[in-house]
């Protein structure tokens, strides 16, 4: 089986990356290859065990190891996840909200 015939049968098609707009191919999430390597090392950092495809399978005593790798091979820092306190939070409206009448102003 080809590399193409293997992308087919899971779920890879011609798109657009939901990650970075480029055009090709995408997965099942609609990323490209980078950004989905680049989701998968995010999943890592942040320790979303249930969530990350390279971690599945990997005894827990072992998944710090993982991160360790991971972390001393592309740094800390989040490649496309936004960090939890930097996720906008919804602002409540209290207070009045304007009525409209069916007059223009």
């Amino acid at each position: 089986m080809t590399e193409e015939e293997i992308d087919d049968v899971f779920g890879c098609f011609e798109g657009e990356c939901q990650g970075c707009d480029c055009f090709g191919r995408v997965n099942d999430l609609g990323l490209c290859k980078d950004c989905a390597g680049k989701l998968e090392r995010d999943l890592i950092r942040q320790r979303d065990w249930d969530y990350s495809a390279t971690a599945y399978g990997v005894p827990s005593s072992k998944r710090e190891e993982l991160r360790n790798q991971v972390v001393a091979q592309y740094g800390e820092k989040l490649e496309l996840l936004a960090p939890e306190n930097d996720k906008k939070k919804g602002k409540s409206r209290k207070g009045k909200k304007r009525k409209r009448s069916g007059k223009s102003r």
